[in-house]
């Protein structure tokens, strides 16, 4: 029996918070921090998303113990439906009590059946495609992952959303647009101011190229990497070059920068031979061109001689008919009259 294909669900949550989907992400090489998991929450009604960051699977219950008390603190709001597939971790003993205890509806989806925990599905495919462009297109290395998929995660919540009438998770969220001037090309270069304190002298430089890595912990803080020891750096003040990449083995120019075209010499129609064929003949083939060393002007180029044609002989000049002396040919001679028998004259 082939698979069927399933119902699209177009049913919405009415509020926050009322209907949450999760999924957890594994990934196949540990981060800057040792982290090898992330656990994916997506609200229903504002498709605001958070990831949180695990190490091992057995930390999913307390670091979801202290999503649950940062809602209900921060929005004074409580999670009513709770959606996951059937992963042990999500689905463990101690898990499914804890959820239980606060009340929560548990919607559990088939095994191997992922279509219906589909929400949670395409939003994972969503930030992975997001973080791995800007992470391969910055040349970071693999294990820098959870950067790229932090500020993916951070994009995708002030970015317009067709479904939610051009306006942004965040906004519907909190009700206020977000402020979007502190964003940055992520893995640029950036010239870090670097207090007094962290100089090693008086006669140190005042800035850093670092690597931006995306939006730090605060009010317009941002997180860099500083060279060449690869320490975590955060400052408010940096001035960006969102043109350069350190982590790329030449300096990457966005794409819409343009090289000058060189200039392109001037072709002489009067020397040039035509480049179209005669009736019946072959397509004439234009000189070849002498290479010309650098840039500058091309050598001057002696024409070809021309071929030696014959001198024509003159047409002998028209005469007029009086000016045609007449010819007089000799008559032959006649030969004597012969007398034949019985041929006289009576």
């Amino acid at each position: 029996m082939p698979s069927q294909s399933h119902p699209i669900d177009y049913r919405r949550a009415s509020k926050p918070f009322e209907l949450i989907h999760v999924d957890l992400k594994s990934f196949p090489v540990p981060s800057y921090h040792k982290y090898q998991h992330e656990i994916l929450l997506y609200d229903d009604y504002s498709s605001y998303t958070w990831s949180i960051s695990l190490r091992t699977k057995d930390n999913a219950l307390q670091s979801t113990r202290q999503w649950f008390s940062y809602v209900e603190t921060q929005y004074g709001a409580k999670v009513i439906k709770w959606k996951s597939d059937s992963g042990g971790e999500l689905k463990s003993h101690a898990f499914t009590n804890m959820l239980k205890d606060k009340g929560i509806e548990i919607i559990p989806s088939a095994p191997h059946i992922h279509q219906q925990n589909g929400r949670a599905e395409r939003i994972i495919r969503t930030l992975m495609d997001k973080s791995e462009a800007m992470r391969h297109d910055a040349c970071i290395p693999q294990s820098w992952w959870e950067f790229s998929f932090e500020h993916a995660a951070h994009l995708h919540n002030r970015t317009p959303t067709r479904r939610l009438e051009w306006r942004t998770p965040y906004e519907l969220l909190n009700g206020t647009k977000p402020d979007i001037s502190h964003l940055r090309v992520f893995g640029c270069g950036a010239y870090v101011f670097l207090p007094p304190e962290v100089r090693k002298n008086k006669l140190s430089p005042k800035s850093e190229l670092m690597i931006y890595l995306g939006v730090g912990a605060g009010n317009h803080n941002h997180k860099f990497m500083r060279l060449p020891n690869n320490v975590i750096f955060t400052a408010a003040q940096a001035l960006f070059d969102e043109s350069l990449f350190p982590k790329c083995s030449h300096e990457k120019k966005r794409q819409g920068q343009q090289s000058v075209p060189e200039p392109v010499e001037p072709v002489d129609q009067a020397t040039t031979p035509s480049l179209l064929p005669d009736d019946g003949d072959e397509p004439c083939r234009p000189p070849s061109k002498p290479s010309t060393k650098g840039k500058g002007k091309a050598r001057d180029v002696a024409p070809a001689p021309a071929l030696a044609v014959p001198p024509v002989p003159p047409q002998p000049r028209a005469q007029h008919r009086e000016d045609i002396p007449e010819v007089q040919h000799p008559m032959p001679p006649q030969p004597p009259p012969v007398d034949r028998p019985g041929t006289e004259e009576p």
